[in-house]
């Protein structure tokens, strides 16, 4: 079955020790967000989630069935390496080799200068790689690359060219929800269930950050803060709790608890739903910052 799109989890947890110790393994949630834009625009996409397979073989077992045109891998610093062998196999089936993520925006000549990769994506994916795709599987050519915004690569003199940052999406309720529906997602709340005792998912309620942290100040998803409708988070919490059975949440955004009001509103949101659940987020929230969801242990 030949495909237009394979995207790439390249995180492998049987290569991961600190990981086995932990085993609480989250889903590609960025990829999914990804998945479900660009399969909205019509392409055909599949996901490789390296969590719970062995290695490199069966990538290349999922190169072969489905045939991709176009090989997306995210990568962060962490899993660099194993980014780029990936996509060394993809870029040797004959695949174009597209990479994205946390490492290639902030290192975008790194990646362009491997053999392996014909283009970056730097900073917010969705439109940028929609873009990308309908120039690319129309066109076949570098030739105009540059007048897509959002990317970098060789031109034909291998100068490395860098495109202006893409803007961001601004009402982020106009993204379909995660396509959840291209993993595994039971093998995740199984194994969370079995070494936590608990189930847990997570979602994205927020993107963009406005500090300057050394480490993360250009971030992917950029300094513009913008947020969810409480009531769009609301009503996912609320399909996730009906169809997974999921016993608490995890929100992974840039930053959180900058806008209590919006909390309060989440809060509200979640009563009217029905969808009341225990949360833990990436930053350390304290209750008296955020008063919401007193009806239970929430945080």
């Amino acid at each position: 079955m030949a495909i237009d799109v394979l995207l790439v989890n390249p995180v492998f947890l049987s290569q991961n020790k600190a990981e086995q110790a932990l085993m609480n393994p989250y889903f590609p949630l960025g990829l999914l967000y990804l998945a479900a834009f660009i399969r909205e625009k019509g392409f055909r996409v599949e996901i490789f989630d390296a969590t719970f397979q062995e290695g490199a073989n069966e990538f290349e077992d999922a190169i072969s069935q489905f045939s991709p045109r176009v090989v997306g891998v995210s990568a962060v610093k962490p899993n660099r390496e194993m980014a780029l062998e990936l996509a060394n196999i993809a870029h040797a089936s004959g695949a174009l080799t597209i990479l994205g993520g946390p490492d290639p925006t902030h290192k975008p000549e790194l990646y362009v200068n491997s053999p392996d990769i014909d283009i970056v994506v730097h900073h917010e994916g969705e439109l940028t790689l929609v873009a990308l795709l309908q120039f690319l599987l129309t066109e076949n050519s570098k030739q105009n690359l540059c007048d897509i915004d959002g990317i970098a690569f060789l031109d034909q003199n291998n100068n490395l060219v860098v495109t202006p940052r893409r803007s961001y999406i601004l009402n982020l309720d106009d993204l379909p929800l995660p396509a959840r529906d291209l993993i595994d997602l039971d093998k995740y709340l199984k194994i969370w269930k079995e070494h936590n005792g608990y189930s847990s998912l997570t979602i994205s309620v927020a993107r963009g950050c406005p500090y300057g942290c050394d480490w993360c100040r250009d971030s992917v998803h950029g300094t513009g803060y913008r947020q969810r409708s409480p009531e769009s988070v609301a009503a996912e919490v609320k399909t996730l709790m009906e169809i997974y059975q999921i016993d608490r949440l995890r929100v992974i955004d840039d930053v959180d608890g900058i806008d209590q009001a919006w909390f309060a509103s989440w809060a509200e949101a979640a009563k009217a739903e029905d969808a009341v659940i225990p949360f833990e987020a990436l930053n350390d929230l304290q209750r008296e910052d955020i008063p919401m969801l007193d009806t239970r242990d929430a945080l």
